[in-house]
């Protein structure tokens, strides 16, 4: 028998009220029957059941929560990993559902499963950044490896190859755009081609001029480069002028150090102690506006010619903006920015 969430006769419903897990409509994932209680009285013999006999009973244990502190843990490793986990889908949203699902069909806490495999996904190539960094800095794989907690055979076996040619160029350009965000915030006289783009503008103004560019230039991006593809003696006239117009638009975003001043400056304020948890718009803004540099990074060089070079720019672009507006549809992020005048 399977029960409407919230059944008051349903032991697992009233602990899903609990979940940590923003709750949905759906029907009731755990069975509850009478003739079960007898393990109430008999506590080894869920020792006694298999893996999937456990996985089926309505006992399954799992982490009851009352409130949006999931991430808590007297283990500050684990806190880190659940926030981090949490994070992540407060991003991406319905992003996280698992492929092959609707979203009505998607219960909350399988994003949160999803969330939890990308990111030990990535750690892999993050901890290989760090071992390149470590090898660069002249130390050994005895070190390397008591760090990872192996030896110094198994870190060089896991790492031995290095960084590919790609992945290099991508940490070095990570960090030029550390490097330019750190020159953008201070005081410095704007580019002549936007220092017009932004006379009598507010920082709020120029949020909501990128945020409509973001959705503009995303929903035109694969009509240009059809169009280029389609008719490759004029792609250059087709990319062209797109490609200045966006490179403008972020430059008159990114460049600006009163902006930089305003998104730092709005942090906000969480409604309940608990959602401090998740409360980090700051750190949020900041990152759109390097996501905005790193696009900044790879436009066509000054008269360029080169079809090949608008074409990587707004694939770029395209990442970036759509990174943007994830980031300003995140509650903490739209919270803190106030409402126009």
């Amino acid at each position: 028998m399977r029960h409407m969430r919230g059944s008051r006769d349903c032991l697992a419903c009233r602990q899903w009220e609990h979940f940590a897990w923003p709750r949905t409509t759906a029907a009731c994932p755990f069975r509850m029957d009478k003739k079960d209680s007898q393990l109430d009285s008999d506590p080894s013999m869920v020792a006694r059941m298999s893996i999937l006999e456990e996985w089926q009973h309505p006992d399954w244990r799992f982490t009851p929560c009352t409130s949006n502190s999931w991430p808590f843990s007297p283990d500050i490793v684990t806190f880190e990993a659940r926030r981090a986990i949490g994070q992540l889908v407060r991003t991406l949203g319905e992003g996280m559902d698992p492929p092959g699902l609707d979203s009505s069909e998607v219960e909350p806490v399988l994003r949160y499963i999803r969330a939890a495999r990308d990111l030990e996904r990535i750690i892999v190539v993050v901890r290989h950044d760090l071992v390149a960094e470590a090898r660069a800095r002249g130390l050994t794989w005895e070190a390397i490896g008591k760090s990872e907690g192996t030896g110094r055979t198994a870190a060089h076996n896991a790492h031995k190859a290095g960084l590919s040619a790609g992945r290099w160029d991508q940490l070095k350009n990570e960090a030029l755009v550390s490097w330019m965000a750190r020159q953008a915030v201070k005081p410095h006289p704007l580019p002549e081609e936007v220092a017009s783009d932004l006379d009598r503008v507010s920082p709020l103004e120029r949020l909501e001029y990128i945020a409509q560019q973001a959705m503009q230039t995303l929903s035109e991006i694969d009509g240009l480069v059809a169009r280029a593809q389609s008719d490759p003696g004029n792609a250059l006239a087709v990319l062209e002028g797109p490609c200045r117009r966006i490179e403008r638009a972020m430059k008159a975003v990114a460049l600006d150090h009163v902006m930089w001043g305003a998104l730092a400056g709005w942090p906000g304020e969480p409604e309940t102690v608990d959602q401090v948890d998740y409360h980090a718009p700051t750190a949020y803004l900041m990152h759109a506006m390097r996501l905005l540099l790193f696009a900044l990074l790879h436009a066509p060089e000054e008269n360029s010619a080169e079809p090949d070079q608008y074409r990587s720019f707004l694939a770029w672009a395209g990442q970036a903006y759509a990174s943007v507006l994830l980031i300003l549809e995140r509650p903490d992020v739209g919270n803190a920015v106030p409402a126009p005048d």
